[in-house]
């Protein structure tokens, strides 16, 4: 996978906003309930309870749990809701280095997550109906482990090669299905030392970049009601502050806040949380419907759109078009594939376009020219598909179709194309210009043929 895939993460936004998995890396909790106001959303209504002599899902476990969203993201979202992955490469897509502790500790954490019961009433979204829920689950249903080794050595202890199948619960897996997720820093994510730093970043992530909303500059909320959230319970004001104080200096640090300020004083203190950044780095869903129409599984098509971005997306499409109207289509087996390849390494299909093109150019000339007899006339098989308007058409992806100055544009571009005077790439570079920059360029070309 492309590095810049690597340092994106994906969150599904009610586990962002509703933190069921208590944020301090240690608890005697059995069970909560947490029934606050924190936001300009609305209330949160939930109950958290363990199995007898067990306890809640808490600190690392959060981790774990991003690791599973993520996962299903990057396997496209499987149709029977179960991700198969390694201990490993689970550890690794939490951010946790694999260790013979880490792999203990993995065990551990997938046995709270599925074995703990939740009630939220009326704070559950469901992305796909665009509505607010009351749901009861475990957030994994069924957990499964295999070691695919001959080695019976401490049977039963996991280790880097044990396969894993976990399926999570259908309302959290419909969402992310559905697109109900959020980007998230992942390189930002991996500078943070500790469960409850990484905690405060995900759950501030979503304060500033909510779905389908412009990214907001600070966010303040009552320190007692977010001591509650945050899962410190029963803690003194000036302890919750004293606990906060490293996560909020690291964060500042990493350059995702700016300031934090405590104001008021006793149970009406507030904390303000003012942002580094309001840079948002929301997905544009034209790139992933662009994708999903060459058939880009929905996982796939959210991680490429997020990692490469809709202009990148776009230009893609076109080379794989151009490419398409080139002897080379034949060769194309698997648009989706080559669509994803292009995006990862643009330069090679630049040059795979030119000499395609070219080659292409060259037999339709010979085709074109008298044969001296029979035996030098085109082989039928390899006969070329002519340059045509709506190729062109197609190749600018209807980005010249808004205006009649611009469709001018567009037929222009487009005349030059079918007389060989410009390649394809010369139509893709006109993708995203400004009118006055693809008229100056045009002028350039047609004065180019006049000569």
């Amino acid at each position: 996978m492309a590095s810049k895939e690597l340092a994106l993460r994906h969150d599904e936004p009610n586990l962002a906003r509703l933190n069921l998995v208590l944020a301090p890396n240690r608890t005697e909790l059995y069970e909560w309930a947490r029934h606050i106001a924190f936001d300009a959303i609305g209330g949160v209504s939930v109950r958290c309870t363990a199995p007898r002599n067990a306890l809640v899902p808490h600190g690392v476990d959060n981790d774990i749990l991003l690791g599973l969203v993520n996962a299903v993201v990057l396997q496209g979202m499987p149709e029977d809701d179960t991700v198969r992955l390694t201990t490993r490469e689970l550890l690794q897509l939490s951010g946790i280095t694999p260790s013979a502790r880490a792999y203990r500790n993995l065990q551990a954490s997938l046995r709270r997550l599925q074995h703990t019961a939740y009630d939220v009433t009326d704070s559950w979204y469901d992305g796909s109906r665009h509505r607010w829920r009351s749901v009861s689950f475990s957030l994994i249903v069924r957990l499964g482990a295999e070691d695919n080794t001959a080695d019976v050595t401490n049977a039963g202890q996991w280790r880097a090669q044990t396969l894993l199948a976990i399926r999570l619960d259908d309302s959290l897996i419909s969402n992310i299905r559905a697109g109900h997720i959020l980007p998230l820093d992942f390189e930002m994510l991996a500078r943070l030392s500790q469960p409850l730093t990484r905690n405060l970043f995900r759950t501030l992530s979503f304060q500033r970049d909510q779905v389908g909303q412009e990214p907001v500059l600070a966010f303040a909320v009552p320190l007692n009601t977010w001591a509650t959230h945050l899962g410190m319970h029963e803690m003194r004001l000036d302890t919750v502050m004293r606990s906060l104080k490293p996560a909020h200096e690291e964060l500042i640090a990493i350059g995702f806040l700016r300031e934090v300020e405590y104001r008021g004083r006793g149970r009406a203190r507030t904390v303000h949380y003012t942002f580094a950044s309001a840079k948002s780095a929301a997905v544009d869903p034209e790139a992933i419907a662009v994708l999903a129409r060459y058939g880009v599984s929905g996982g796939r098509a959210l991680t490429l759109a997020q990692a490469y971005g809709s202009e990148a997306v776009q230009r893609a499409v076109s080379v794989l078009e151009a490419l398409l109207q080139t002897d080379y289509r034949s060769k194309i087996r698997n648009r989706a594939g080559m669509l994803s390849d292009i995006l990862e390494s643009p330069e090679k299909y630049d040059t795979l376009l030119r000499a395609s093109e070219k080659t292409t150019d060259e037999a339709r000339v010979a085709k074109s020219a008298p044969a001296a007899d029979k035996s030098e006339q085109a082989d039928p098989d390899t006969a070329t598909v002519p340059r045509k308007a709506r190729s062109a058409h197609v190749i600018l992806l209807g980005q010249y179709d808004d205006t009649a100055e611009r469709r001018d544009l567009r037929d222009r571009a487009t005349a030059l194309y079918v007389e060989g005077h410009v390649s394809s790439l010369d139509l893709i570079g006109l993708l995203h210009q400004e009118t006055a920059v693809a008229q100056a360029q045009i002028e350039m070309w047609e004065q180019n043929a006049r000569k």
